[in-house]
């Protein structure tokens, strides 16, 4: 997997003036965090301490691992598409399997004819299955 490195132009930093108990240095100076990561809409806030660094460091603890996880998954889906085995060629069986559509065919069908039109088609329509189910599932912002 590939080292994930966000720099402070993937975030927005918003500071707002927090409610409750707390009394009058709470209600006026803007030491609550709201920090929104750009790319996947996740967001969260920092507002239990004093200090507005306190507060900053609590808000991206939170979202870092929100943020990471996302990554990670987003990664997965990737290599799902990008690593996987394409497919077998078995000579004694005489058998080509695709691994991804499950497609068999012939061996002397694939690779003595070159007739792999059927394969090919039948790999990327399993492909633009996957890809619209990764896009459909659980959108960023409901994670």
């Amino acid at each position: 997997m590939e080292q994930i490195h966000y720099t402070k132009k993937d975030f927005r930093i918003e500071w707002y003036s927090g409610s409750g108990a707390g009394g009058q240095h709470r209600n006026k100076h803007q030491n609550c965090c709201r920090i929104t990561h750009i790319e996947s809409g996740f967001m969260e806030h920092g507002t239990a301490h004093k200090s507005r660094v306190s507060n900053q460091r609590t808000a991206f603890e939170k979202l870092a691992h929100r943020v990471v996880k996302w990554a990670m998954d987003k990664d997965k889906v990737t290599q799902a598409i990008s690593t996987t085995v394409i497919r077998n060629y078995h000579e004694p069986r005489n058998e080509v399997h695709d691994k991804a559509s499950g497609l068999k065919m012939p061996y002397k069908d694939v690779v003595v004819a070159g007739n792999i039109a059927n394969m090919v088609e039948a790999r990327h329509g399993t492909m633009a299955k996957i890809i619209s189910a990764s896009i459909n599932s659980t959108p960023a912002w409901r994670l």
